[in-house]
């Protein structure tokens, strides 16, 4: 029977490992799939990528924060904001760049009346992709833990 997953062995963090967390945080849901992870990966694509288009659905968008201190609209929260917005990987990379183009039906519209409620549907859907990634994280790269001996086949807890 083929192994599960590259840490399954107990070696060190492969370099595999690494890719599929980093292609899970890309494209939500994939790294479980390409992982033989395929109903937790399409689960996954599929709450996330619902919840972002909820919130593009509502006008929502990923912005830009504005970053320079002294600039009287500077606030801290919205660049956390936007860091979390950006854990849903390339769906708000999309959103933010069509945001910069001018393109409001993958940017959002400040102006919309459901903008901050959209924008934050888009927020859970970053947080949503940021958890299952740590998730795969934990069953693919780290060689202790919780979860190892469920990925080498013992008994789940």
């Amino acid at each position: 029977m083929p192994e599960k997953t590259p840490s399954a062995n107990g070696s060190k963090a492969p370099r595999a490992g690494w890719g599929l967390v980093i292609l899970n945080w890309a494209l939500p849901g994939v790294g479980f799939i390409a992982a033989g992870r395929k109903a937790r990966g399409l689960t996954q694509m599929a709450i996330v990528l619902v919840t972002f288009a909820i919130g593009l659905a509502l006008q929502g968008g990923v912005i830009w924060p504005i970053s320079w201190t002294p600039d009287s609209s500077f606030n801290l929260v919205n660049i956390i904001t936007f860091v979390i917005q950006m854990g849903a990987g390339a769906p708000a990379i999309v959103s933010m760049g069509a945001h910069l183009a001018g393109y409001q039906a993958l940017g959002g519209v400040p102006e919309a009346t459901y903008f901050e409620l959209g924008s934050f549907y888009i927020l859970v859907a970053g947080a949503l992709n940021y958890f299952a990634t740590c998730n795969l994280y934990d069953r693919l790269v780290k060689t202790t833990g919780r979860y190892m001996a469920q990925e080498q086949g013992g008994p789940q807890s």
